[in-house]
């Protein structure tokens, strides 16, 4: 498995709201932004982001969007059939939300590590290193 690393929303909001664990995300990203890991994150997961800060301000959602992308995170479309293929099977086989699948089938398709909250919503899904952060909520 390789060093680079897959945002699911809960880590870019532990960042954003300043939780435990900010800090390590805000170094992953700074790896990525050194070019020393390669960082992706599924469109359907920048959605996710983007509506949840965006319920408070749409400047604000938009303003982390681009703070995202500045870092020089990949956006991983749903377009290619054998990923969308995948995150509708951990969803049929797991308790996740759509987002969550998006995310776990992005790491698993990439062969990159899931970054994510401390929260059990991936536990039992195989073939997927996850790397948790911050305190289970």
């Amino acid at each position: 498995m390789s060093s680079n690393i897959v945002l699911d929303t809960q880590a870019l909001l532990i960042l954003y709201m300043g939780e435990e664990g900010s800090e390590h995300v805000a170094g992953l990203l700074k790896q990525v932004l050194d070019r020393k890991i390669k960082g992706y994150m599924n469109v359907v997961n920048l959605a996710e982001l983007y509506y949840i800060l965006g319920r408070k301000s749409k400047k604000v959602a938009e303003e982390k969007e681009r703070n995202v992308r500045s870092f020089g995170v990949k956006i991983v479309s749903v377009k290619d059939n054998a990923l969308w293929k995948e995150a509708a099977m951990l969803k049929a086989n797991h308790s996740l939300s759509l987002a969550d699948a998006f995310a776990a089938a992005t790491a698993k398709t990439l062969r990159s590590k899931l970054v994510t909250g401390a929260d059990p919503e991936f536990d039992g899904i195989d073939n997927v290193q996850i790397e948790r952060v911050g305190a289970r909520r």
